[in-house]
């Protein structure tokens, strides 16, 4: 008997993290989620929190800049135990995606560990960063291969940068462009 998984028995979640800050005692302080079928890559179900910073002293002014955040629109955040709670039932059994994935997955496993939680999402993951390198690297229109980079290059509105569910939903267009889905 074969107990090996099969990535094709794994649905798709387009995933993305807002933090304090690019170090170690930075933390999230949003996370979304985009959940796709991979049969079709038709969009199952979106998820997003904001997330109640515990150490905001330690956070990077320019990066709370970047990610808009304020005291009003956090005043309903949730606590990050909670947030990750909801966050592994909704990318349950999934291959995560996103762009410079390493660096979301980095701030999610350093807060799973926090709360000793238990990943239910594949170890493995796709980064939409690569994928591109693969297939703009030697177009000269692109420079960075940034988000909004890509997202302008291929004609998608991205109308609020570093906002986890926004950036989640554009990572999802630009994956589906960079593979070239039913011709997009």
């Amino acid at each position: 008997m074969n107990n090996k998984l099969n990535f094709r028995d794994f649905d798709l979640a387009f995933i993305d993290t807002e933090t304090t800050g690019r170090g170690f005692k930075n933390e999230l302080i949003e996370i979304a989620a985009v959940r796709v079928s991979s049969f079709n890559f038709a969009i199952l179900e979106e998820w997003e929190a904001k997330i109640k910073p515990r150490n905001l002293e330690f956070a990077e002014a320019e990066a709370l800049k970047i990610t808009h955040y304020n005291e009003k629109d956090w005043e309903n955040a949730i606590d990050e135990e909670t947030a990750l709670k909801i966050f592994l039932q909704k990318v349950e059994k999934t291959i995560l995606v996103g762009q410079n994935i390493n660096f979301d997955l980095f701030y999610i496993y350093k807060a799973l560990a926090v709360y000793n939680l238990t990943p239910t999402f594949w170890y493995k993951s796709i980064d939409t960063f690569s994928l591109a390198w693969q297939k703009l690297r030697n177009n000269s229109n692109i420079q960075h291969l940034s988000l909004s980079e890509m997202a302008t290059y291929f004609g998608i509105t991205h109308e609020k940068p570093h906002s986890a569910l926004e950036d989640s939903r554009t990572t999802y267009k630009v994956f589906l462009k960079l593979i070239n889905v039913n011709g997009q």
